[in-house]
Order: C-alpha cells, then sequence, then structure tokens
C-alpha cells in the first residue's frame, strides 16, 4: 500500500511540475486593443507599441515577417550592432538588415514575448502613410492566439487551448517554414496549394507570376459580361505588383465582391484584404487559423475601388517624383540643415488621403541624420500639372517635436 502511494505521490508531483512548467512559459496575454478602421481596406494593421522608457512606437502587424524589424533610425538607443543578416519578405526578396539585442517591447502594460533578437532596416521606403517605425513579425506573433476582428476593429490575445467559437468556422491547419504560416488549400478549382498567410500582403490573393497569368485568363472568361481593372501597385520603392480587381468572384463556392488578385515573384499568399472580410483567429500555438465570414463593414463599390486605386498609385508616383527632387537638392548641398556629404534618411509623412489630382499638391517629409536625435522636416509643392517641385518650407525639430530651427527657403527646379 505505502509503495502504492508513493507513486500515486509522485505521479501527482509530475503532472503539477508539468502544469507550473507550462504555465510559466506561457506568456501574459496583452488586453483587447483597437486597431486603424481601415486595415484591411487601405492600410496595414496598425498597433502602437511602447519601449520600456515609454517611447511610443508605429507598428505594423506582418505576419509574412519572421522576425522583428525596426527603423535604421532607432540604432543608436539598440546598443552594439551584432553583425548584418540576410532575411526574406515574400515581395521584396532577401534584404541585408543590422542585428541588435530585442528591446523590451509593450502592448499596453503587457510586455510581448519575442525573440532574442530584432532587425534594423530603412521603413521608409514602405508604402505607408503614417510614420512607420516597426514590423511585429512572427518571432513575436507566434507565441499567441490572435482574434482580428475587423468588424470591431479589434485585436483580442485568447487563450490558445480555450480560443471560442471555433465550431461555426472554416478551419486551417497551419504549417511552418523559414518561420512564417502557410495553409494547404483549394482555392480556384484545382489541386491543392500552399500559401502564405501575409498580414503583410494588401491585397486578396497573390500567385506566383505563371499561376497568376493561367488564373487571371480564366477568371476572365468566368466573368466576362463584367468589367475588370487591371493596375500596378508599388509594394516598395521600385517594386512593382500586377493587380487585377474584380467585381465579383467565386472561391469554394463562396462569392467574393471588389476581389483583388495579383502576382508575387516566387509565392503565394493569402492576403490581408481576403483575412478581412472575415474574423480570423490565428492560434499559432495550436497550429490552427478559424475563419468566419463576417458581414460587417463592406467594400467599397467597385467604380469607388477603381478611381481610389488609381488615385493609390498616381499619389506614389508623385511622392517618388517629391522624394527624387529632395535627393537632388541633397547632393547639390543644397538641402537647408544637411551638408552634402552627410548620411541619414528621407521619410514620406503626406497623409494618403491627399487627393494628388487636385493642385497645388504637396508633400511633407521627416529626414534624420545618423547618430543624431534631430529631425529635419520639408514640405514641397508642385502647382500645376506642367509645373516644377519646389521647396515650400523647412524646418527642424527636436526628439519631443520642439522646433528648433526655421530655414530660409531658396526655389530650386528639379533636377537642376
Amino acid at each position: 500500500m505505502k509503495i502504492i502511494r508513493a507513486i500515486i505521490a509522485c505521479a501527482c508531483l509530475i503532472v503539477l511540475c508539468s502544469c507550473a512548467t507550462r504555465d510559466a512559459i506561457r506568456p501574459s496575454l496583452p488586453a483587447d486593443t483597437f486597431f486603424n478602421k481601415e486595415a484591411g481596406r487601405s492600410q496595414w494593421i496598425y498597433l502602437t507599441l511602447h519601449l520600456a522608457n515609454g517611447k511610443e512606437l508605429l507598428f505594423i502587424v506582418d505576419t509574412g515577417a519572421p522576425g522583428t524589424v525596426l527603423d535604421k533610425s532607432l540604432e543608436p538607443i539598440l546598443g552594439k550592432c551584432l553583425g548584418k543578416r540576410n532575411i526574406y519578405y515574400p515581395f521584396f526578396g532577401k534584404v541585408t538588415v543590422n542585428m541588435y539585442d530585442a528591446p523590451k517591447l509593450y502592448l499596453g502594460g503587457t510586455q510581448l514575448l519575442m525573440g532574442n533578437r530584432i532587425y534594423t532596416d530603412d521603413l521608409g521606403r514602405l508604402p505607408s502613410d503614417r510614420p512607420l517605425m516597426g514590423i511585429l513579425g512572427m518571432d513575436c506573433l507566434r507565441h499567441y492566439c490572435i482574434q482580428l476582428d475587423f468588424a470591431a476593429n479589434r485585436m483580442c490575445f485568447l487563450d490558445p487551448d480555450h480560443p471560442g467559437n471555433e465550431n461555426s468556422c472554416e478551419i486551417f491547419p497551419l504549417a511552418f517554414s523559414d518561420g512564417r504560416p502557410w495553409i494547404y488549400t483549394n482555392f480556384f478549382g484545382h489541386s491543392n496549394s500552399y500559401y502564405g498567410v501575409d498580414t503583410g500582403c494588401p491585397i486578396d490573393v497573390a500567385l506566383k507570376p505563371k499561376r497568376f497569368e493561367q488564373e487571371l485568363r480564366t477568371l476572365r472568361e468566368q466573368t466576362s459580361d463584367q468589367a475588370n481593372f487591371s493596375v500596378q501597385m508599388e509594394m516598395s520603392a521600385g517594386l512593382l505588383v500586377n493587380v487585377v480587381l474584380f467585381p465579383e468572384i467565386v472561391l469554394k463556392g463562396e462569392a467574393y465582391t471588389n476581389f483583388m488578385l495579383g502576382d508575387c515573384p516566387d509565392q503565394n499568399l493569402l492576403g490581408l484584404r481576403f483575412l478581412s472580410r472575415h474574423q480570423a483567429t490565428l492560434n499559432f500555438p495550436k497550429r490552427t487559423m478559424y475563419l468566419q465570414r463576417s458581414n460587417g463593414k463592406p467594400f467599397a463599390a467597385f467604380k469607388v475601388e477603381v478611381d481610389e486605386l488609381s488615385s493609390h498609385v498616381a499619389g506614389y508616383a508623385f511622392t517618388k517624383e517629391a522624394e527624387q527632387f529632395l535627393s537632388n537638392l541633397k547632393e547639390l548641398g543644397k538641402l537647408p540643415g544637411w551638408l552634402k556629404d552627410e548620411r541619414g534618411q528621407v521619410s514620406d509623412w503626406t497623409p494618403i488621403e491627399e487627393n494628388p489630382e487636385v493642385y497645388p499638391i504637396s508633400r511633407t517629409f521627416i529626414a534624420t541624420k545618423k547618430n543624431e536625435a534631430f529631425k529635419y522636416h520639408y514640405t514641397v509643392v508642385k502647382a500645376s500639372k506642367d509645373g516644377v517641385w519646389q521647396l515650400q518650407r523647412a524646418w527642424c525639430t527636436d526628439s519631443n517635436g520642439h522646433i528648433l530651427n526655421e530655414y530660409p527657403v531658396i526655389s530650386f527646379i528639379l533636377g537642376k
């Protein structure tokens, strides 16, 4: 009897230790948090995180990024650079980034569980209409069960063992490759294919170029009585992606209106726009995705989408022109506040809602110098279609946004 009692006691101790260990490694869950209402429509999912010193940083939530990335302007507060590394982004391919020990990042009052390293890159090359300072990647997200409620613009962190409502959802097992999540499914009536689940992809579905052309021909045959709209969208500086907008298509027996199909250099992706049509639960610890079709917050009418997409593309063309104008001034040594050989970066900070077809067009940029906390602001304008870009205002602020200096402005012609 004593032996049996001893065995039972040992078994109970093992179970208790197992539970204690499991609870010890399970991260504390942040409170529900709200994100931008246009996420999945014309914007990424934006969240404001903060460092241990309280400094707030604007991030996008990107399940297509294997690691968390901070903007290069934050390098002076990250300590010693640990070297360089090549990481892969679906639309950008391999990029070389600097590597640092990961700082503590908080969402609200909760510290997020992160990897040991973070990376830095020039995030100003991303087509964001906000001052983006970070990309929250899978080194963090893989620890959590995240529910994205696009109807309420809310992100919930759920218990991965009890996420709830899974019986009313379509269930997709998740596989992980290169640190990123994938599903294996059939969307277009052919055999199953792998799709990366990528909240950094702004459209519905992206396909490898050859597959894209095949599905495009089929969809146009099936929707021959409908108009569709083709455009090239800029995903980053110099990278154009072919996108076709369909008024309606059917996938797996479900009708989807205003569907955006695009191409991707070397993989298939399930994008944020498709996820935003659902309440999406990404249970990374249990390797499962749940999608529940949502009837809330419909997409704009087809013509509105077409007009906005055209405006979006034209808007970035103007931005690149304006950025080149500032670059030319710097190369000539005529950019106020900068010497010709000083190093740094320039980021656009112009709201994307601005209508690029209405003149005068203006763009505002923020420039930062290497190892300096000051920010240099420049507003440039173009008065008419046949006009040239001109510098309208130039000023410098400290890290708290207080104006330190207003520079006199001299007009220069673009490229001269």
